[in-house]
């Protein structure tokens, strides 16, 4: 994700609604509707299960680059 610089305030904002997403395991289930199911409206797949490194990032979040 990405966001201004200027602004730190937007961004412990998102800082903290992506990381309650992500702490919670919803963030699982929206991983699995849009990368390991059937996408409306043509049903494609992607068939790209959850790797053990993004179940790793998704458990323990932070904000440094790739």
């Amino acid at each position: 994700m990405m966001l201004r610089r200027d602004d730190p305030q937007f961004k412990a904002l998102v800082d903290r609604a992506v990381g309650d997403v992500m702490r919670s395991g919803e963030i699982e289930q929206i991983y699995e509707k849009w990368f390991a199911s059937p996408i409306p409206p043509r049903g494609t797949n992607l068939n790209f299960p959850m790797t053990p490194a993004i179940r790793d990032a998704f458990a323990s979040p932070n904000d440094k680059g790739v």
